[in-house]
Parts: structure tokens; C-alpha cells; sequence
């Protein structure tokens, strides 16, 4: 009979060790299950935001392009605002020149009707 009382306080004590290590199980079940559901929701953010990139990138290329032909046209009209400058510095110079060489020979002129 100490063999079957035995026997039973054994299995009993399997049992509840058996049970301590269910219940451990399944608060791991819940654990991996709530770990799984938070990566879902991350995967399906990170899948959503890369769908968008391909427009994104069309859009940004598109604005690059744009962003290159204004500063083409401002180059455009920096260049073109620089050679009028120099014409009209070239222009301005000689007319200097014209007005020193004339001033010049009024002074000539004067010192010799002076005399």
C-alpha cells in the first residue's frame, strides 16, 4: 500500500509540475503571440511606407528637375546680365575717353587763346 501512496504522491506531484509548466507555456503563448502581433503591425507599417517610395522618389525627381532648368535660366540670365554689363562698361569707358580727349583740347584751346 506505501508503493501506491507513493505511486499516487508522485504522479500528483508530476501532475502539478506538469501544470506549473502548462500555465509557464502559456504565458510564453501569450507573450510570442503579443511579440508577433507588435512585428505584424511593424511589417505592415514599414511594407505601406515602402509601397510610397517609388512615388515619393518620382515626385523628388521631379522637383530636381524642375530646380535644375530654373537654375539653368538663372545662369541663363546671370550670363546674359554680365555680358550687358560689360557692353555697357566698354560703352562707358569710351564715352570717358571721348570726353577726356575733348576736354583735353578745350584746354588746348583756352591756353592758346590765352596767349
Amino acid at each position: 500500500m506505501a508503493i501506491v501512496h507513493e505511486t499516487v504522491e508522485r504522479i500528483g506531484s508530476e501532475r502539478r509540475a506538469l501544470e506549473m509548466r502548462a500555465v509557464q507555456q502559456a504565458e510564453e503563448c501569450k507573450q510570442l503571440n503579443e511579440a508577433n502581433n507588435t512585428l505584424s503591425a511593424k511589417t505592415l507599417s514599414l511594407a505601406q511606407e515602402a509601397a510610397g517610395v517609388p512615388e515619393a522618389k518620382r515626385r523628388l525627381e521631379a522637383q530636381l528637375s524642375e530646380c535644375q532648368a530654373k537654375l539653368e535660366v538663372a545662369q541663363d540670365e546671370v550670363a546674359a546680365l554680365k555680358s550687358l554689363e560689360a557692353t555697357q562698361r566698354l560703352a562707358l569707358l569710351e564715352e570717358l575717353n571721348s570726353i577726356q580727349t575733348e576736354n583735353n583740347n578745350l584746354r588746348a584751346q583756352l591756353r592758346a587763346a590765352k596767349k
